[in-house]
């Protein structure tokens, strides 16, 4: 997306330039950036096309991909319901005594 972003500045920035230093009236050089407009939405459209294909292409692998993931996290969240939690702080066995090694 960096190359179309850099693509529409380039645009706005000529246009603005060509108005600023346009030796022909203004209805020609509407004309003219009418034009240039045209030509650079027509080099950038494949690439539109592209990108949409590729969301279009990938969206059920990432939303089926999603689905399962949400399926696991609700089993495991199940599965979490008889634990406790929260085992204190690290180092302490249950009654607060220090685990060996520590």
């Amino acid at each position: 997306m960096g190359y179309l972003r850099g693509v529409m500045h380039g645009v706005l920035i000529g246009g603005a330039v060509a108005l600023l230093y346009a030796p022909r009236p203004g209805r020609e050089t509407r004309q003219e950036l009418s034009d240039r407009f045209s030509r650079v939405r027509d080099q950038v459209q494949p690439v539109i096309d592209q990108a949409q294909g590729v969301v279009e292409t990938t969206r059920p692998q990432v939303e089926q991909t999603i689905a399962k993931a949400q399926q696991r996290i609700g089993r495991k969240g199940a599965e979490g319901q008889g634990n406790r939690g929260y085992a204190g702080p690290a180092g302490l066995e249950p009654g607060g005594n220090v685990a060996p090694g520590v």
